[in-house]
């Protein structure tokens, strides 16, 4: 149970169960992923596990890493939210600086900050950080957001090049293509728990997504028309800027001219 701004929550069922699974692998120091469709609440997720890794650990430390800002605000403000305070880390200078300290034992980073601009040679790059880890204080947990989006790139390989031994988690609700899926158990491990957009639908938790396809029958009545309101919106344009607008199908900054009616016909 906790306070989110005054409020008390209690997890739904798929959280409670989401965070029995990860308590085991934990134990285990395993990773793995926690699929839970979008909208079921995986922050309160990770505040829950985060705040029970905490209190069961004294050497543990966990960091949330996201890759976008607006996603490094939301966690740092849902863990303000329920007394949990969490420190939002400004660089990567900063980011290291933190971990090389006992204290803070809640931080939030952009995946980014663990990157290092005009790296020529990668692989060179990976193996100087795999031989050179960073001396970070305590147990690492770090658990990766929206983990389809980063799981098969650079940022990801050299943040486990410079934190090896740490136990990570990826989070994520988006639907995964077979290629994605793939990459996703290959760096994280096998599912810790999956919550699907159907059962959530089902719960009630979030709503059905109804798409209906419709075909709609267009005509152009009068083509000499069209021309017509053509040259008066364009007629600060010279013939060559006429031509190139017509078969580039690009909207006129100028005049604003849907210019794909015309490639209709």
């Amino acid at each position: 149970m906790l306070f989110d701004g005054g409020r008390k929550k209690l997890p739904r069922a798929h959280q409670y169960f989401g965070i029995k699974a990860a308590q085991e692998h934990i134990r285990r120091r395993e990773g793995g992923i926690i699929w839970h469709t979008q909208g079921s609440g995986k922050s309160i997720v990770m505040v829950l596990l985060a705040k029970w890794i905490i209190e069961n650990n004294p050497d543990a430390r966990v960091a949330i890493i996201t890759d976008r800002d607006e996603l490094d605000k939301q966690i740092e403000r849902v863990f303000n939210d329920v007394g949990e305070p969490i420190k939002r880390t400004t660089s990567g200078h900063d980011l290291m600086a933190q971990l090389s300290e006992a204290k803070p034992r809640l931080l939030c980073s952009l995946v980014h900050k663990f990157g290092k601009k005009d790296v020529d040679n990668f692989e060179a790059f990976i193996k100087e950080m795999e031989s050179r880890p960073t001396h970070a204080v305590g147990e690492l947990f770090l658990f990766v957001d929206e983990c389809h989006r980063t799981q098969s790139g650079k940022l990801h390989r050299t943040m486990k090049a410079m934190l090896p031994g740490s136990v990570f988690i990826g989070f994520t609700g988006t639907p995964l293509l077979k290629k994605d899926r793939q990459t996703s158990l290959e760096v994280f491990g096998k599912y810790i728990h999956t919550y699907k957009f159907n059962k959530a639908v089902e719960d009630e938790v979030v709503l059905d997504l109804i798409y209906e396809a419709r075909d709609i029958d267009q005509k152009i009545s009068s083509t000499e028309r069209i021309d017509a309101w053509f040259e008066s919106k364009t007629k600060g344009l010279n013939d060559f800027q006429k031509s190139g607008l017509k078969k580039n199908g690009a909207p006129c900054k100028r005049c604003s001219v849907p210019v794909r009616v015309w490639r209709s016909w």
